[in-house]
């Protein structure tokens, strides 16, 4: 994704946002959909979600590990999923169903509507993909009444063509940080699956650091890779922090500490922390035991 695009985390979209959710993973788009889903639902906004490869009955699920009854809402009517499209790719018809969908939830009560589909439904078409994306734009662009995020998976597209369908939105949507303040960002990463560390970690950002280091712990995948490329300083608590929570993994899981400085190697090997089990340390993943 070309740097210059606009991002926008879940947490900040707000009605008016047409906005492109690319993604290359089905855990990027479940985890990132479900946070978009649950602030709408939080917020009292109506949601309809247009599904294509995904089973409507997931999406209920999805919401379970944020604290979310999504067969509640529902049940009252503040969700709906709907299939994406039939054989009749009409983009007017398709736009025109938006601008119901906005009036529908205005008159139900809720705070506004809040939209989000899988595209692939589109392919293999795109030029017209390109016309419905037009109108989508122009009806929701600026709009009190409605937000719009466009799922696209990365995996189907052709790229050539992706850039263009990305250029038609607002900006781009991706996942909230774990912590996000002046000192320090630690963000979620997908490909690979890890965190992204930007900013200083030193006695008063140890704690957040720790704290996004153990959410790691309950996911699947048996690497998890720690970035440090943007990281401007760590200090010694810093450094035990990432060495506890490797210690904390079962045998067969691993951090993967990449971009980690030479002296910050040399600290390692000098207090013996580098034998640690469960730490990977290099961008080569060559593990340090």
């Amino acid at each position: 994704m070309n740097d210059s695009v606009s991002t926008r985390h879940t947490r900040h979209v707000r009605l008016g946002d047409h906005l492109c959710l690319p993604f290359a993973s089905d855990q990027e788009q479940r985890e990132v959909v479900s946070a978009y889903i649950a602030d709408g639902l939080v917020r009292g906004e109506r949601v309809l979600y247009y599904s294509d490869r995904t089973a409507p009955g997931a999406i209920d699920a999805w919401l379970d590990p944020r604290g979310v009854d999504g067969a509640l809402a529902i049940a009252r009517g503040q969700l709906e999923v709907r299939p994406a499209a039939d054989d009749r790719f009409d983009p007017g018809v398709l736009v025109d169903g938006i601008r119901d969908a906005i009036r529908d939830a205005r008159a139900a009560g809720f705070q506004g509507l809040r939209l989000t589909g899988e595209m692939s439904w589109a392919l293999p078409d795109t030029v017209r993909l390109h016309e419905y994306e037009s109108g989508v734009a122009s009806t929701v662009t600026g709009s009190d009444g409605v937000a719009a995020v466009c799922q696209y998976d990365e995996r189907l597209f052709d790229k050539a063509d992706f850039s263009g369908l990305v250029a038609r939105h607002f900006g781009v949507m991706t996942i909230d940080p774990l912590h996000d303040d002046r000192r320090l960002r630690i963000v979620p990463t997908f490909a690979p699956r890890g965190l992204r560390v930007i900013g200083t970690v030193d006695d008063s950002t140890a704690g957040p650091f720790a704290e996004a280091l153990a959410h790691t712990a309950g996911w699947p995948e048996p690497i998890v890779v720690i970035d440090l490329a943007e990281l401007r300083f760590i200090d010694v608590a810093g450094i035990r922090a990432l060495v506890r929570a490797a210690e904390a993994l079962p045998p067969d899981r691993a951090l993967e500490v990449r971009h980690l400085a030479p002296t910050l190697r040399n600290v390692l090997r000098i207090v013996g922390w580098d034998t640690t089990p469960g730490l990977t340390i290099g961008d080569a993943g060559v593990r340090a035991s």
